[in-house]
């Protein structure tokens, strides 16, 4: 007899759970959130839970594994990603922008990562490592290329941590930036944002200010 945890309709159950379960997780964060709430919104049972994820903290853990299964594949691998290192600096850029930008509203899995950085809980770790952190190298290997130094420089944390606050920025003030420029327009054009963040961020490389050598703190403290 088969797993009936791999039949049609079991898997079925599960993928509404999850569906059900990141959407009521965004909405009320981890600690907010109720089985019950999540049962009623997927229409399956209380022991459906149990059964497929044990408890609430397993299927919170489960909704993260598959944001990060899906954010994964969000840049190419480096082998399909060709050109000199600006060019592949344009790509993930742009790439990265269209994932979190190029939908009219913010989805349910922006909203729940943004939770969990904001309300960090035991699922954290596995989101930093499965997510984060292998995005965070592939664009510090670029940067450290563009600036000729290891990608591990603190001048390159710097650097990365400027570009991802840059498309995270656009994501989460779109309203906003729309009060301040209306200009811009209801719905930004999220080809034009890619491309503004990442020239805007190759003028700063290229000017090389991010590796002048730091003020000493005399230095650096104002004359009487």
């Amino acid at each position: 007899m088969g797993n009936v945890k791999n039949n049609s309709a079991s898997q079925e159950t599960r993928r509404r759970l999850l569906q059900a379960a990141g959407e009521v997780f965004a909405e009320h964060g981890f600690r907010g959130a109720t089985i019950k709430d999540i049962t009623d919104r997927a229409g399956a049972s209380l022991a459906s839970v149990n059964y497929h994820f044990r408890d609430k903290s397993e299927l919170y853990a489960a909704v993260l594994r598959h944001i990060s299964e899906d954010a994964a594949q969000v840049i190419p691998p480096d082998d399909q990603i060709t050109g000199h290192a600006r060019c592949r600096f344009l790509t993930f850029v742009r790439l990265y922008c269209l994932r979190l930008l190029g939908r009219e509203r913010q989805t349910w899995e922006h909203i729940l990562i943004t939770r969990e950085l904001l309300e960090p809980t035991a699922a954290l770790d596995a989101l930093l490592t499965n997510v984060i952190k292998p995005l965070n190298n592939r664009l510090s290997a670029l940067i450290g290329e563009l600036l000729n130094v290891p990608p591990d420089d603190d001048c390159v944390g710097l650097a990365a941590a400027s570009v991802f606050g840059q498309c995270v920025f656009y994501l989460r003030h779109r309203y906003f930036i729309n009060r301040l420029y209306p200009k811009l327009g209801d719905h930004l054009d999220v080809e034009r944002v890619a491309s503004h963040i990442a020239e805007f961020s190759l003028a700063g490389l290229s000017s090389r200010f991010l590796t002048k050598p730091r003020l000493t703190q005399s230095a650096s403290r104002p004359r009487n």
